[in-house]
């Protein structure tokens, strides 16, 4: 044996060791800092608050456009658009109002008429007052507020950037439905299920479809920068104008087979079409009859459907498992999220509630955790939809088995809450620590659809892939194969992004 292996072997272990510390001290010092600050205001909510809505969240995944917003924003669109109201239903609906009331008048005097129960209404807000379920009372919302959101998307999206750029945040994924309920309709009058793929609807008439919903998006984004003031000569970058924003088509399962199906052929086309539409999804209550009946068939469209546009394949975020005992008859219970991993290829499941009821809970947990399957966790809304709250939640467990999960709002404007909210509620019910924290944070962008490679290779630990992995994550001074590495993807961009974010919130603690 060479006898000068050892103290050479040794000596480069030490220098390795040595640019290691030399690169990373300031960055892991700085977030030590941030963790013991946070530690110790966990148990104070006002604090706890002002970090967290301070602290970079990255993005919001699982966001429904017309659930986030506030109802305050509905009422005073309609009021504008000469909308009307019925004040025994409390449902918005176009003008002329015949026997409902003009909401013109009545907000204009508020001693007549007042506003609170309206509001409550259109809202979760002091539902536990009243005699219907916190289930019934969310759903019931949408119906009411549809119509004030006509004509107003590009102010909807405006909203929700800019609550977003409040937070710290720079990304939403917002889902929404354009053209689902016109593809459904041509469904319903020409569409065939028992044909061959390609003949079942009309291919030219959905791409039709697939034209004005692109147009729609054009629309939107104009009149959205428009309200929010984003433009290059602006000397300081309006709040919101920094948080990207992408769309997911959702489709909705409460119809038939043969609309539904036509609608996830729209929502795929659709991705096909625009790079503004990342991915789909599939929406409305999981314990309606039809939704829970047609469960199985929905994953094989989407399986089908996927696969038949290769080039460009969706990105597939499904609501799966917002069930509990009770709410549906124990056989439709523990089913729903393996079929959609296993049958529609999933990557990503919102909600994931009723896990503990499938036949081998352990076997997919760990299936999900191999194959990276992201749950989109909605705290407050499975406290009011389902009411599983604290130890019952299945969040925990997900963390034991290191299944990637994230933090979102589902439907901030109905709960009345914003995605801060979220992250303090979850740290101060399961006494999650900032890394943890963090870690929710970079799964936001880790798992988006944003196109392009991944920053990491494990997000938590802020592990980098090689490219970058000797880099000060988030520095502007960086090497030339990680500088190509980020050019070449806007995910990674914006996770850079990110860490830069990171660095500059730590540095204050």
């Amino acid at each position: 044996m060479n006898p000068t292996a050892t103290p050479i072997r040794a000596a480069t272990a030490c220098k390795a060791l040595l640019i290691i510390l030399l690169t990373f001290p300031a960055a892991s010092a700085l977030a030590n800092s941030a963790a013991h600050y946070f530690e110790s205001v966990k148990q104070d909510p006002v604090k706890l608050r002002q970090f967290l809505q301070q602290f970079p969240k990255g993005g919001d995944l699982h966001n429904h456009l017309s659930g986030a917003i506030y109802a305050e924003s509905y009422l005073a669109w309609a009021r504008e658009d000469g909308k009307c109201i019925d004040l025994d239903t409390h449902i918005i609906t176009p003008p002329p109002c015949g026997s409902a009331a003009n909401l013109d008048e009545i907000m204009a005097d508020a001693s007549r008429t007042p506003m609170e129960p309206i509001i409550d209404a259109l809202s979760i807000r002091n539902f536990a007052r009243r005699s219907i379920s916190g289930h019934d009372q969310f759903f019931a919302t949408f119906d009411r507020f549809r119509s004030a959101a006509m004509g107003r998307f590009g102010d909807m999206v405006a909203e929700a950037r800019r609550r977003a750029g409040r937070q710290n945040m720079v990304y939403l994924e917002l889902m929404l439905s354009l053209g689902m309920l016109e593809v459904a309709q041509l469904a319903a009058h020409s569409g065939r299920l028992d044909r061959p793929f390609g003949q079942r609807i009309n291919h030219a008439e959905v791409d039709t479809i697939v034209d004005a919903v692109v147009k729609q998006l054009d629309d939107i984004e104009i009149r959205q920068k428009q309200l929010l003031g984003c433009s290059s000569e602006a000397a300081v970058t309006p709040t919101g104008c920094d948080v990207t924003v992408r769309f997911q088509a959702q489709v909705l399962r409460t119809f038939a087979p043969v609309q539904v199906y036509a609608q996830t052929l729209l929502a795929v086309k659709l991705i096909q079409a625009d790079p503004r539409v990342v991915g789909l999804n599939f929406v409305a209550p999981e314990d309606h009859r039809i939704a829970l009946r047609d469960y199985r068939q929905h994953m094989r469209f989407v399986a089908e459907l996927s696969a038949a546009f290769p080039s460009r394949p969706a990105g597939i975020a499904l609501h799966a498992g917002e069930l509990t005992m009770g709410l549906v008859p124990p056989e439709d219970l523990g089913w729903h999220i393996r079929d959609a991993v296993a049958t529609a290829g999933a990557t990503r499941i919102g909600h994931g509630i009723d896990i503990a009821y499938d036949d081998d809970m352990d076997g997919l947990l760990k299936t999900m955790a191999k194959q990276d399957v992201m749950v989109e966790i909605n705290l407050t809304s499975n406290d009011v939809i389902l009411g599983i709250t604290g130890a019952a939640h299945p969040l925990p467990t997900y963390l034991e088995y290191g299944v990637p999960v994230t933090l979102s709002t589902d439907d901030e404007g109905v709960s009345r809450i914003d995605l801060t909210h979220e992250y303090q509620r979850a740290a101060t019910t399961y006494n999650l620590g900032y890394s943890q924290l963090r870690g929710f944070a970079r799964n936001s962008l880790q798992y988006s659809f944003l196109p392009g490679a991944r920053l990491f290779d494990n997000p938590e630990k802020g592990q980098a892939v090689s490219a970058c992995a000797n880099q000060d994550l988030g520095s502007t001074d960086t090497s030339r194969m990680c500088a190509e590495f980020l050019a070449a993807s806007p995910k990674a961009t914006l996770q850079w992004e990110l860490e830069k974010r990171l660095s500059a919130f730590e540095a204050r603690f």
